[in-house]
């Protein structure tokens, strides 16, 4: 009798935290698509619109080259709301901002393909709190 709890005790608790852990790593990714070049000869730009809920992440692709200028603007109805931009090959993030009116503005370090993640913080994602959101992104040449 002892040997069975010791067998079924650990398969329980894996249980457990298989289905805990289940849904918090929803995520879908979109390569961003520009639209053509503005008005200003080396500027492209676009609006992405989406809603997000719990830990559910949308990752924006972008291709861009080094010295290019990257501009985010962030609107969304959750003050929870966030977003994370990372480097090609970068280890870890190289900005990261969250509430209802996020923005960031940079020159990009290198040539390759640029992660935006949009996502709620954690107490959000854990209440099943849902956010709608629009994404505003240019990016221009140097100069």
């Amino acid at each position: 009798m002892a040997k069975t709890i010791w067998f079924i005790l650990p398969l329980l608790l894996l249980t457990l935290v298989a289905a805990l852990a289940g849904p918090r790593n929803e995520q879908r990714s979109e390569r961003i698509l520009f639209s053509g070049t503005g008005s200003s000869g080396g500027m492209q730009a676009t609006q992405v619109a989406a809603s997000i809920r719990g830990y559910q992440t949308i990752e924006y692709l972008v291709e861009a080259k080094t010295g290019q200028s990257l501009a985010l603007d962030l609107h969304s109805n959750n003050i929870a709301s966030a977003f994370r931009i990372t480097a090609p090959a970068a280890p870890r993030a190289m900005h990261s901002a969250s509430g209802q009116s996020s923005r960031f503005k940079g020159t990009l370090p290198r040539d390759g393909t640029y992660r935006i993640e949009i996502f709620l913080k954690d107490h959000a994602a854990e209440n099943g709190e849902r956010a709608a959101f629009s994404l505003d992104i240019r990016l221009s040449d140097p100069g």
